[in-house]
């Protein structure tokens, strides 16, 4: 086996992603192998839903459900614990043997969790009838004409002096009527 410290690819059960990682650190503890299991990560990104004008609320979003990486140095022990953890199905590799991750790998989850560090959700639709709740267009009405939600934003377009003009704001800005 291996003697220095790679990222692999364990397989969970989806949605217990969290609980695997917690069980990992402290099967490390209990088994005295902080040598050789080094870190644990779930890759997540903060997704910010959007429910009514006044509420929002962030969550962690899993970017791969059903897979952690773990930091470590391959021996038969410390694969064996690993391998046995609960909710833990296997190691992503050829047969029994688990495969590290390749650097360039990694390099892109980090750049592509650097870029997408926060997202947002919501149930607004383009052409719905909306109020603006926040100064200084508040009480104005219009329609939605665009809807981004890497942003968070949306564009209103709103009458004023005669024509639609469009106003960008934020989700929690408005209200859908």
């Amino acid at each position: 086996m291996l003697n220095t410290a790679e990222w692999y690819v364990i397989q969970v059960i989806s949605w217990t992603e969290e609980n695997v990682k917690q069980s990992l650190f402290q099967r490390r503890e209990s088994f005295w192998l902080e040598e050789y299991i080094l870190d644990v990560f779930v890759p997540t990104h903060d997704v910010v839903t959007v429910r009514a004008w006044w509420t929002q609320v962030k969550k962690k979003k899993n970017i791969f459900p059903g897979y952690i990486l773990v930091q470590m140095i391959v021996t038969n022990e410390s694969w064996y614990i690993v391998r046995n953890t609960p909710n833990v199905t296997g190691f992503l590799g050829a047969w029994n043997v688990p495969v590290p991750v390749k650097w360039e790998e990694l390099d892109k989850l980090r750049w592509i969790l650097a870029r997408n560090s926060e997202t947002f959700s919501t149930k607004y639709q383009v052409w719905e009838f909306a109020t603006i709740t926040k100064w200084p267009f508040e009480w104005n009405q219009g329609i939605i004409s665009e809807i981004n939600e890497k942003k968070g934003t949306l564009k209103l377009n709103v009458n004023m002096l005669g024509r639609d003009t469009p106003v960008e704001l934020e989700f929690s800005q408005i209200k859908v009527n």
